[in-house]
């Protein structure tokens, strides 16, 4: 390893460390609806883009269960300033009606589709560099894709491999867990320590889905870390966002907790999708600090790429 890669690291751990700030890059946004006109559907997305005229490196965050795109919207701005175009997508879905199946082609129809609709904005998106990150449901949906399409990179935070609630169905609901043989994509997979707490009835990231599976499934390189005193909707710009929160047991803190996820995955997409192999040396070393201070606990599979 190169003594000025390991330095401009630990610069930038220490520039990072406490929250993850806003980049240099001035950024715009517009709502755009995504129509499929063959299934009958139709997808919203707040794109939040850097202004450039070049062809942009994009995100496509999608949600947690019954929440949408912009109530991550912190993660969009972040990602945005550091010269990331990010699409925050929102799902047409019921508690009574979801068929995964169904997402997931909303899903590629974003990657498919926002390109050449973005363009009509003057944002020029990049087609061959593209990440996916998701929350609970978007992290489960985000590697069912990346088993069907080439993307850079995707990061699930503290996903979910379920169904309904209370629901068993292999057809409407399928395994992402499963499939994670596809994913060629480098990995990343954070984990909420509380997650798995039953809160009213069954826990909101079951232990027999959770981050963990899916990380004993992957390929690798992937990398886990379990957020030690995280609840599963820290991920929310406001997890305390009433009943539909309520039902998950709270973080500790959960604005700490969405500023390390942030580091972290802000670190992971700056290496792999900007390619900047200084970022992953930063990540490293900022997750062992923290793991040596009781924060986290990770590891590793087949080592990621430094």
């Amino acid at each position: 390893m190169k003594m000025g890669k390991m330095l401009w690291g630990l610069v930038l751990v220490g520039a990072l460390a406490l929250a993850a700030e806003r980049g240099p890059w001035a950024f715009g946004e517009v709502n755009l609806v995504l129509q499929d006109q063959t299934r009958g559907r139709k997808v919203e997305v707040l794109l939040l883009y850097p202004k450039s005229s070049e062809p942009l490196p994009w995100v496509v965050f999608s949600p947690g269960f019954l929440f949408t795109g912009p109530a991550y919207r912190s993660w969009g701005e972040l990602f945005a300033s550091h010269g990331m175009a990010t699409a925050l997508v929102s799902y047409a879905y019921s508690l009574f009606n979801p068929d995964h199946r169904v997402l997931v082609a909303d899903l590629l129809l974003v990657l498919d589709a926002l390109p050449t609709e973005a363009q009509r904005y003057g944002v020029r998106l990049d087609p061959s560099r593209v990440t996916l990150v998701g929350h609970s449901l978007g992290g489960k949906l985000s590697f069912l894709a990346a088993a069907e399409r080439n993307v850079r990179a995707v990061a699930g935070l503290d996903p979910v491999d379920g169904g309904a609630p209370g629901v068993i169905d292999p057809v409407r609901f399928p395994s992402a867990v499963a499939v994670m043989g596809l994913v060629r994509a480098p990995v990343l997979l954070l984990g909420a320590e509380y997650g798995e707490r039953v809160r009213f009835g069954t826990p909101c990231a079951p232990p027999d889905g959770n981050f963990r599976k899916f990380f004993e499934a992957a390929l690798g390189p992937a990398l886990e870390v379990e957020q030690r005193g995280a609840g599963h909707v820290d991920y929310l710009d406001n997890p305390n966002c009433g009943l539909l929160c309520s039902v998950c047991w709270p973080g500790d803190d959960p604005g700490a907790a969405r500023a390390q996820a942030q580091t972290y995955v802000l670190l992971f997409l700056q290496g792999h999708l900007l390619g900047k192999e200084e970022a992953l040396v930063a990540l490293h070393t900022l997750l062992s600090q923290d793991a040596q201070a009781g924060r986290v606990r990770f590891r590793e599979k087949f080592g990621m790429p430094l």
